[in-house]
Parts: C-alpha cells; structure tokens; sequence
C-alpha cells in the first residue's frame, strides 16, 4: 500500500535537513561573514549548485510517488523546467553581484535599479512556476503536481535562506 502523510512529512524534513547541511556548514565554517566580493559571492553559488543541487532531483524523486507512466512524464518536464530555474537563478546571482559591486556605495538610484531587477526576476521566477505547473497538469493528476511544488518550494526556501543570510544589507 502507499506510504502514509506522516511518514512522508518526515522523509520530507530529514531530506531538506540533510539538504540544508552542506551550505549550514558553510555558514557556520565562515561565521557571521557575509559576501563582500564577487569572488565569495562565485564561490557560494558554486557551493550552493555541487553541494546542494545536485541532491534536488534525488529529493524531489524520493518525494514523488510515481507509476512508469507518470515517471515519463515527469522527469523530461522537470529538467526543463530545473533548465530555466537555473536561467533565473542565473539573473539572480548577477543582481546579487551588482549588490556586492556596490556595497558601502550605492547610492539611492542603483538602490532603485536593483530593487525593479529584482522584484523582475521573481516575476520571472514565477512564471517559469506558472508555466511547469500548467505543462505538469496536462500529464499528471493535480495531487502530484502540488507535491511536486511544495516539495520544490521548501528545497528552494532553504537555499535562499543560507544564501540571503549571507548578502549583506544595503548600506
């Protein structure tokens, strides 16, 4: 028979936990340093994608119940669908760098620039999500696509987390 919510809520947590670990470490091996250059900024980002991403897919497919069929329909739409999250995410690390480039300096129009790119890259973001959720619907039954995208949601809340702790407020 299936496996129950509880049991599944539970592998859902131990997994984000145990997705979560490679860049807690990194918080905690630097301590309260924030990202002051590009070079830090690379060099998280490279983390957050060996370390942590590489995981997603065993993550998502631990949490997704699927029969051949689903399973053939899903995974092709997931790599495009990780594709241009990976686009985005892109767009976001160079808004973040643009960040680091002016810190202690930006004045009240960079400020503004930054803000209008980055609330652009949500919409973005979420369009993307929009779209997957729109393809993901024509093959799969609507239960599967929400575990799909509360599973994808709490992956992606825990990777900004680290790296939102880590980008150092405007000054």
């Amino acid at each position: 028979m299936g496996v129950s919510s509880k049991t599944m809520s539970n592998k859902t947590i131990l997994m984000g936990l145990l997705l979560g670990l490679p860049l807690a470490g990194l918080s905690h091996a630097q301590g309260p340093a924030q990202i002051v250059t590009k070079d830090d900024l690379d060099a998280l980002v490279a983390i957050a994608r060996k370390d942590t991403l590489a995981h997603k897919a065993d993550i998502v497919a631990k949490n997704m119940i699927l029969d051949g069929a689903q399973a053939s329909a899903f995974w092709p739409l997931y790599k495009q669908y990780e594709a241009e999250r990976q686009t985005v995410g892109n767009e976001r690390f160079a808004i973040i760098g643009d960040l680091v480039d002016r810190y202690g300096v930006i004045d009240d129009a960079q400020a503004k620039g930054l803000i209008e790119r980055s609330f652009a890259n949500e919409a973005r973001r979420l369009a993307v999500e929009k779209k997957y959720k729109d393809e993901m619907l024509k093959v799969l039954p609507a239960k599967l696509v929400a575990r799909f995208f509360q599973v994808d949601r709490r992956i992606n809340m825990l990777i900004d987390l680290t790296l939102s702790s880590k980008i150092p407020l405007v000054q």
